[in-house]
């Protein structure tokens, strides 16, 4: 069966401090295992960086649902593709909370990924990470 892949960023209307994170991410679990979506959500404080994956029809409809959530503005998807295997198989949707600045959460996130995920995936994630970020230079 051949699957979609989607990665998408957003900015964030929601305060990181809230547990409105963490409903995001329960929610998300429940509803993915139950549409066969799996994925890995970035958050670094205020922007969103998501990818999922699972049947066209369901990431075609998690992808409106998305578009029309209050809780991020400037939903833009930055890849689409179809993909022969899931780089996240046991993921029904991780969350990885960064730093915004671009060191850490670049090695937080590489740090984070599963073997299965690949290399042009692994780069794909880390070139998104730089567009979320805040580039910090050492005192």
């Amino acid at each position: 069966m051949q699957l979609t892949s989607v990665t998408y960023t957003s900015l964030a209307r929601l305060d990181p401090q809230s547990s409105d994170l963490d409903q995001i991410h329960q929610v998300s679990r429940s509803r993915n295992s139950a549409e066969g979506i799996t994925g890995l959500l970035v958050f670094n404080g205020t922007h969103f960086l998501q990818v999922i994956e699972g049947s066209e029809r369901a990431i075609e409809d998690l992808v409106d649902r998305l578009r029309r959530d209050n809780r991020h503005s400037g939903f833009e998807i930055r890849d689409k593709r179809k993909i022969e295997r899931r780089s996240f198989p046991d993921w029904r949707m991780e969350l990885v909370r960064v730093n915004p600045s671009l060191f850490q959460a670049k090695d937080a996130i590489a740090d984070r990924l599963p073997g299965t995920v690949p290399e042009a995936l692994r780069a794909r994630l880390l070139r998104m990470t730089e567009l979320i970020s805040t580039i910090e230079f050492p005192s």
